[in-house]
């Protein structure tokens, strides 16, 4: 399942600028969402490209706001 976040806090809209707007939902864990940027846009080392994970509480985060896809 994939989701758009929306950023609320200028952290959370630095990242959407950085790794997209579009997650991909990895697990459900109570009120919150593991989640995975659409494209690897982190770069871990000269060559290397990875996705940026990050843990999103959907009863009202600071930094983002959720929409379903």
């Amino acid at each position: 399942m994939n989701i758009i976040l929306k950023g609320k806090s200028r952290h959370g809209k630095n990242r959407i600028n950085q790794h997209g707007n579009e997650w991909v939902v990895l697990r459900m864990d109570g009120p919150k969402m593991l989640l995975r940027s659409l494209n690897k846009t982190f770069k871990d080392a000269p060559n290397k490209w990875s996705h940026d994970m990050r843990w999103v509480n959907t009863d009202g985060d600071s930094d983002f706001t959720l929409e379903s896809k």
